[in-house]
């Protein structure tokens, strides 16, 4: 078996260099090499300058949102145990309605620790749907990364029966769309800023699509004109589009553009569904939106160091 690759290393158009290190823990650095006169490119100003990556960035935002999210995925997990009938409503002599949990061939009433248990046990819990959609994701970017690479289309019969639907929806945005690729999972990192990070796919379009950018129950697919132009786009299966998504692209554009690539005509998410659809949606977020949020993410990083310290 041959050995796992830890370190990858992309020299990009500008000179800027970018290392992404996958253990023993996962890290990006950065660093630009110089010349002096004519000489060869031999010498650089420092070592490798470690920086946070896009994601690690916005997980400023995303811890906020965690409670309210773990709320919903525990409420979520009760609601499927009561369906299967492995909790069950009962009725107290007072007349209060209490859930209750088989235990012994007994039903009793089911306390937190028990629910916890049989959650655990059905894993219906954070953890085991955060782990999940994480294998879910890691999948379909996958498929995705096969085609930009390759040219292979994915098969989605190929794929776990809960994992179809999602490939369905990226064939679908790839029928649509027919973008031409420029480059797939592309590394670019930022000095000016200090980060880096990886993003899915610039594409381009020679002549004007119309694509899926907003569905509902109700109305069904929304269309839109996608004219000409390059795009970058980054894949998500996650339940819905959120501003966090929008920042990331924004930051992948701005170290993008340092690193020589062409600047962008637009931004978007492929967001595809568990239904087999997708939406485009374009996005909304300009530099600023991201360098705010490094702003606040280097703040908190201060001060837990001036906790480390006292």
């Amino acid at each position: 078996m041959p050995e796992k690759q830890l370190e990858f290393i992309e020299q990009t158009p500008s000179g800027i260099e970018v290392l992404y290190q996958a253990e023993p823990k996962r890290l990006y650095k950065v660093r630009r090499p110089y010349s002096k006169g004519n000489a060869v490119v031999v010498v650089y100003p420092g070592e490798w300058l470690e920086v946070p990556s896009v994601t690690t960035v916005l997980d400023v935002l995303n811890k906020a949102g965690l409670p309210w999210w773990g709320q919903g995925i525990g409420v979520e997990g009760v609601q499927k145990l009561h369906n299967l009938g492995l909790l069950r409503t009962a009725y107290m002599p007072n007349g209060n309605a209490v859930l209750t949990i088989e235990q012994e061939g007994q039903w009793v009433v089911a306390g937190k620790e028990l629910i916890v248990d049989l959650l655990t046990r059905t894993k219906l819990t954070v953890n085991h749907i955060r782990d999940d959609a994480g294998t879910r994701g890691n999948n379909v970017h996958t498929a995705l990364e096969q085609w930009a690479e390759d040219g292979i289309l994915p098969d989605p019969s190929l794929y776990p029966p809960e994992e179809q639907g999602y490939v369905q929806g990226l064939l679908q945005f790839l029928e649509h769309v027919q973008p031409e690729v420029v480059g797939s999972e592309v590394m670019v990192g930022s000095l000016e800023h200090g980060f880096a990070g990886r993003y899915d796919l610039d594409f381009k379009l020679d002549e004007e699509r119309t694509v899926v950018f907003h569905r509902t129950p109700k109305r069904g697919p929304q269309w839109a004109t996608l004219p000409p132009g390059l795009y970058k786009a980054d894949l998500k299966t996650s339940s819905g589009v959120y501003f966090s998504h929008f920042k990331q692209l924004a930051g992948y554009e701005i170290a993008a553009v340092e690193c020589g690539h062409p600047a962008t005509d637009g931004q978007g998410v492929i967001h595809v569904n568990a239904d087999g659809t997708y939406e485009f949606v374009r996005s909304i977020a300009v530099a600023d939106d991201f360098l705010t949020t490094l702003a606040e993410w280097r703040s908190q990083e201060a001060m837990k160091e001036r906790r480390r310290s006292k």
